[in-house]
């Protein structure tokens, strides 16, 4: 059975010619990231050899040669990432995997970042709950344990942790607001893939993948997706919502998602 291919659905009326005008004209971030790490890994590689070559200033600096392995897989490994991120998008601007492209307006990006300012206000205020329910824990315990003249120093070690997570946790919400108010306002769905007003999802990878996908009428109406992915860490969630127009119908860009996605 042929793949549902949705056409192009648009806020304002648009001639094919504008629409790909649009989708070619936006910036590939993850490429730029990939060049950018494939300019290090030489760099380091140079490092690398440097000690092993005579009548130079690094010579026989063994210790940076190491340093300069280390780097150059790790940059080698993190622009080959970047780079296959980077082919993604080119099939999504291109239309070979592209499933939709969708334009927001200015109001539809308000909304869609004032509701991720607000998730991200309160996931910061529970994460300010657990951190001050263990500092208090942790506080207790550790000043049993301690000379008299010790635990100011301790007290004092751990409260300024705390300040600094409690000033990322006001200011990090409020960054990506701003940031997201300033974005292209295009969506680019895949099957394994998307691109959301400047950033880039991908669950194309091993470990990965679409876990839930469905229509939403609330905060706005629009398509709430979560997946997740798995790095050195270990396994990670993320979880979007994005507004669609109001003549737009969900349902068929769901369920090919969720037909897609099918393990």
């Amino acid at each position: 059975m042929p793949k549902l291919r949705l056409p192009p659905v648009k806020i304002k009326i648009q001639t094919i010619r504008k629409m790909k005008e649009l989708v070619s004209a936006l910036k590939n971030k993850q490429r730029t990231t990939a060049r950018t790490f494939s300019l290090l890994t030489i760099f380091s590689v140079v490092v690398m050899i440097l000690p092993f070559l005579s009548e130079n200033p690094l010579t026989g600096m063994w210790a940076l040669a190491f340093l300069g392995i280390f780097l150059s897989v790790a940059f080698f490994i993190v622009s080959l990432v970047f780079r296959g991120r980077a082919r993604k998008i080119e099939k999504l601007k291109s239309g070979e995997k592209l499933l939709v492209h969708l334009e927001l307006d200015s109001v539809m990006i308000k909304n869609y970042a004032e509701t991720l300012l607000k998730d991200g206000k309160e996931k910061s205020k529970a994460i300010m709950w657990v951190i001050g329910i263990l500092f208090l824990i942790v506080t207790t315990i550790f000043l049993f344990f301690l000379e008299d003249d010790e635990r100011l120093g301790f007290i004092a070690i751990i409260g300024s942790v705390v300040i600094v997570v409690f000033a990322a946790s006001r200011f990090f919400p409020w960054y990506y607001y701003r940031t997201n108010l300033k974005g292209d306002g295009q969506i680019l769905i895949g099957e394994k893939y998307a691109y959301f007003n400047g950033y880039f999802h991908n669950w194309d990878y091993p470990l990965s993948g679409l876990t839930r996908v469905k229509a939403i009428k609330k905060p706005f109406h629009g398509i709430y997706l979560s997946y997740y992915y798995t790095d050195r860490t270990w396994q990670h969630s993320h979880e979007i919502k994005f507004p669609l127009p109001k003549n737009f119908d969900p349902k068929p860009i769901v369920e090919l998602l969720r037909s897609s996605n099918k393990k």
